[in-house]
C-alpha cells in the first residue's frame, strides 16, 4: 500500500506525540522519586486492660505418701504425718478460703489431712498476688528426708522433671483438680530410652475436687531418668511427683517437686544449693546413684539438639561451661563436675527448646558416689521470668533462703517486704543474690521483672527447695488493639 506525503506527516507526528507524553511521563516519576514524599505513621490505637477477675486459686500437694505399706491394701497411698501449709497474698489481710480436697487413695486423710486448694474471691486479693507453699519432715524405716513444694496453679499441661524407678527409688505422680469439672488426664513418662509405652496412663479420670495418686514405677519400671509430661482436657490439673530414695535398707532421702518452665530454647535453674564439695565428671555417661549434682534434660523434639550449660556459682558471673547433645526422644542427666560447696546458678542455651532441673544431695561421703547414701535429696526446677511484683509464701523448714538470679544487663533493685519490714536488695547485672529469710512467713517482692527465683531449706541431714514461677496469663493485664 502506497502512503501519501500527507499522511506520512500525521503519522510522524502521532509517533512524536507518543514519545513525548511517554518522556514526560517518565520525568515525573524521576521527579516523584527524588522529592521526598511527607511521612506519616501511625501506631494502631491500643489499650492496656485488666479482665475481669476471676477466683484466684493455688492447690498444696498435701501430706507425703506411702505407696503400699499395708499389704492387705497394696494400691493405697496412705500418708506419713501432715505437712505444714502457709499463704500469702497481697494485700496481707485479704480473706482466703482452704478447700480440702478428696483424697479417696489415702486411708489416712482424716488424721493426717488432705491436698488443699488455696482460693481467693475476685477483688480481694491483687492479680497473681497470691501463693502458698507446704513442707514436712519424716522419719521412719522406709522414708527419711525433708520436702518442701509451692502450691501452685492448675493448668492443662505440666512437665515434671524429677525422680527415678530404678532399684531403692520409687515415685508418686500426685494429680489434684481443685475444678468443679472432672478432667481426663494423659501421662506420659519419658526415660533415658525413649518414650515408655503405658496405656492405662491415658485417659484417666480425675474426678473434681479430688487427687488421684499413681505409681511412677507402676508406669514405667527401672527407669534412671524418667521425665513425666501430664496434659489434661476439661478440668485443669495441679500436678507433681514425690520421689524417695532407700539405699540398702536406709531411707535416703524424699523430694515433692512441682512443674518444671515450659520447654524453651532458654533455661535458668536459680539457687540449686550444693551443701558439700563433690561430684562426678561431667563426660560421665549413665552414672547410677543420687549423691553428685547433675541436670536432667529433655527436648521434646525429633532431632538432636546441641545444649551449652553454664554453671554460675555464687553471686558473680564466671564459671564453667558444659556441651552436650541432647538425643532426640531421650531424657539425658548431665553431671555438673566436681564443685565445691555453695549456691549455683544453672543457665541452659539450646538450639530447640528444652526442659530441664538439677539434682544435689546432703550426706554421704565427700565426692564418692559409691560410699554411704545420701541423707537427702532436692530437685530444683527451671523457673520462667516474674513479673514485676511477686508474693511467696515461706513454710516452715531449716535455713530458708530467697534466691534471686538477674539474667538481665543492668542490676535490678528489689523491694523486699517480709512480714511487713520493708528493705531493698540489689541484684547484680548477670548475678544472684541469696536472702535469708529468718521466720518469715511471707514475702512481697516488687521491682523483679525479669527475675528468677527459688526458694531453698538446706540443713545438716536436709535438703528441699521450690520454684517461685510466675502467674498464668490469666491474672496478667493484656494489650487490646480495638477495631
Amino acid at each position: 500500500m502506497r502512503v501519501s506525503s500527507k499522511q506520512a506527516i500525521r503519522i510522524g507526528a502521532r509517533s512524536l506525540g507518543f514519545v513525548a507524553a511517554a518522556a514526560i511521563a517518565v520525568g515525573s516519576v524521576a521527579v516523584a522519586a527524588l522529592v521526598p514524599w511527607t511521612e506519616y505513621r501511625a501506631e494502631a490505637p491500643s489499650v492496656v486492660v485488666q479482665p475481669a477477675e476471676s477466683r484466684q486459686q493455688r492447690v498444696c500437694p498435701g501430706p507425703l505418701l506411702a505407696l503400699g505399706e499395708d499389704a492387705a491394701a497394696a494400691t493405697t497411698a496412705p500418708s506419713v504425718g501432715s505437712a505444714d501449709i502457709v499463704t500469702a497474698a497481697e494485700p496481707p489481710d485479704a480473706a482466703l478460703e482452704e478447700i480440702p480436697l478428696a483424697a479417696p487413695g489415702n486411708p489416712r486423710a482424716g488424721e493426717d489431712g488432705t491436698p488443699v486448694a488455696i482460693a481467693a474471691e475476685p477483688g480481694g486479693v491483687d492479680a497473681g498476688m497470691l501463693a502458698g507453699a507446704q513442707s514436712q519432715g519424716v522419719s521412719t524405716e522406709t522414708l527419711a528426708g525433708f520436702a518442701a513444694a509451692a502450691c501452685g496453679e492448675a493448668v492443662a499441661e505440666a512437665w515434671l522433671v524429677a525422680g527415678a524407678t530404678s532399684l531403692g527409688r520409687s515415685g508418686l505422680v500426685l494429680l489434684s483438680n481443685p475444678t468443679a469439672v472432672a478432667a481426663t488426664v494423659d501421662v506420659r513418662v519419658i526415660g533415658e530410652a525413649g518414650a515408655v509405652e503405658a496405656p492405662s496412663a491415658l485417659g484417666i479420670i480425675v474426678p473434681p475436687g479430688s487427687q488421684r495418686v499413681l505409681s511412677l514405677a507402676g508406669l514405667a519400671p527401672n527407669l534412671l531418668s524418667p521425665i513425666v509430661h501430664v496434659t489434661s482436657t476439661g478440668g485443669v490439673i495441679a500436678a507433681s511427683l514425690e520421689q524417695s530414695v532407700v539405699v540398702g535398707l536406709a531411707p535416703a532421702g524424699i523430694e515433692l517437686t512441682g512443674a518444671t518452665a515450659p520447654p524453651a530454647t532458654s533455661q535458668v535453674i536459680p539457687g540449686l544449693v550444693v551443701p558439700e564439695a563433690g561430684g562426678v565428671e561431667a563426660t560421665e555417661d549413665h552414672v547410677d546413684g543420687d549423691d553428685f549434682p547433675a541436670v536432667r534434660l529433655f527436648a521434646p523434639g525429633d532431632d538432636p539438639v546441641d545444649v551449652s550449660i553454664g554453671v554460675v556459682p555464687g553471686a558473680a558471673g564466671g564459671g564453667g561451661t558444659i556441651e552436650a547433645t541432647l538425643e532426640p526422644g531421650r531424657v539425658q542427666d548431665v553431671p555438673l563436675g566436681f564443685l565445691e560447696a555453695g549456691v549455683y546458678t544453672i543457665r541452659i542455651e539450646a538450639d530447640a527448646p528444652v526442659v530441664a532441673a538439677a539434682r544435689a544431695t546432703v550426706g554421704g561421703t565427700e565426692g564418692q558416689t559409691d560410699a554411704a547414701a545420701p541423707s537427702d535429696l532436692a530437685w530444683t526446677v527451671a523457673t520462667a521470668p516474674l513479673l514485676d511484683a511477686a508474693v511467696v509464701a515461706v513454710p516452715p523448714g531449716p535455713s530458708p533462703t530467697l534466691q534471686l538470679v538477674n539474667p538481665g544487663g543492668a542490676a535490678a533493685a528489689v523491694t523486699v517486704t517480709e512480714d511487713g519490714t520493708e528493705r531493698t536488695v540489689s541484684v547484680p547485672a548477670g548475678g544472684a543474690a541469696s536472702l535469708p529469710l529468718g521466720g518469715a512467713s511471707s514475702v512481697v517482692l516488687r521491682g523483679t521483672s525479669g527475675l528468677h527465683a527459688t526458694v531453698s531449706f538446706a540443713g545438716s541431714d536436709e535438703l528441699a527447695s521450690f520454684g517461685v514461677q510466675p502467674p498464668g496469663p490469666l491474672d496478667s493485664p493484656i494489650r487490646v488493639y480495638p477495631h
